[in-house]
């Protein structure tokens, strides 16, 4: 019977992480439909076109990692999928496989599992700065320097970021309390 439950869990998780991989495929695509498709006479158009030339970079840097988040979320997805068809078919045949369903329930709960998910939220959270810093530029005169260094040093923190995610899934077994941004 927990079993069932647990696929319960997996089936609205997968659901979860197809809605956020799509709201990450949304968002640029929305934001660059908007800009090509912008009238001279709108009211945004103004707008639109300094947004363009003052925060392109951080856009550009924006729409990669909100690309990678949904990339990342979806193959969370497949992954909690594999092993919501593992965990049914041990159900349904329980000979089929030499693992038992509580190893198939742990790994499907285990730190590993998630780690695509992990690197999809640092993605997201780094595409949503950029996206920020691109409309602060309307308002706030970034010299071209300035605004290569704060695109560099945001993708120098996220990979800093997704090594400490790295480092901690090898580091840590599932019995262990994870302190995410804890040094040892």
């Amino acid at each position: 019977m927990k079993a069932e439950h647990y696929l319960d869990y997996l089936d609205k998780e997968m659901g979860i992480m197809g809605v956020l991989s799509t709201f990450c495929l949304a968002v640029p695509s929305l934001f660059f439909e908007r800009v090509i498709s912008a009238d001279e006479k709108s009211i945004a158009h103004d707008f639109l076109v300094k947004l363009w030339s003052n925060g392109w970079l951080f856009l550009i840097v924006a729409t990669c990692m909100s690309l990678l988040g949904a990339a990342y979320f979806y193959k969370q997805r497949s992954r909690l999928a594999w092993y919501y068809g593992q965990i049914a078919l041990k159900m349904a045949l329980p000979n089929y496989t030499a693992h038992e369903l509580e190893e198939w329930l742990k790994k499907a709960d285990g730190w590993e599992t998630w780690i695509p998910y992990h690197w999809a939220k640092c993605a997201i959270v780094f595409a949503s700065t950029g996206f920020a810093l691109a409309f602060l530029s309307v308002y706030i005169e970034f010299v071209g320097s300035l605004c290569i260094r704060v695109t560099v040093l945001l993708l120098i923190l996220f990979v800093l970021l997704l090594v400490h995610i790295w480092r901690n899934s090898k580091r840590f077994n599932d019995e262990e309390e994870i302190y995410f941004f804890r040094l040892r």
